[in-house]
């Protein structure tokens, strides 16, 4: 009775701590978000500007965990044109989980790029089609897992 109990109380915890727009299946991008306040309506997306056309996609499934984990999950799209990424935090102010016109960023530039390509090689030397990390401070790419990809608070939030 004490374990079913325990466990009960773990899960309510453990549910209360993440924010959910969604609940990501693909799992595309992981991390671990550093410096950011629990207390804060956060959301995650996906920023870039390629072939003339901006692009600010909040819409995507995620997961937020700010107590146990301090991580989060992210479903990348595949209806945006290929180019170059990021992922960014955002404060957002009006509660409808998407990224718009008075959400305030939250995040710092973290030197990773999200390349989306069509073929292997477009952008940068070792990307394959689809989905990948490239990473501006030492040339590495990931192509598989896309983990690692972490997220800094710019000031004190």
């Amino acid at each position: 009775m004490k374990n079913l109990l325990l466990t009960a109380v773990l899960g309510t915890v453990a549910l209360s701590s993440c924010t959910l727009a969604g609940n990501p299946v693909r799992k595309d991008v992981t991390g671990q978000l550093r410096g950011f306040s629990a207390n804060q309506n956060l959301g995650l997306a996906l920023v870039g500007f390629n072939n003339g056309q901006y692009t600010a996609d909040g819409t995507q499934s995620q997961v937020i965990d700010k107590f146990l984990t301090g991580g989060f999950a992210l479903d990348l799209p595949t209806n945006v044109p290929f180019g170059t990424y990021r992922v960014i935090v955002f404060r957002d102010a009006n509660n409808d989980n998407r990224f718009n016109t008075g959400d305030t960023v939250l995040s710092r530039d973290n030197g990773k790029l999200l390349v989306y390509t069509q073929r292997d090689n477009q952008f940068f030397g070792g990307t394959r089609r689809g989905w990948n990390i490239y990473n501006s401070a030492n040339g590495n790419v990931q192509t598989t897992l896309l983990n690692n990809y972490d997220l800094e608070a710019i000031a004190a939030q």
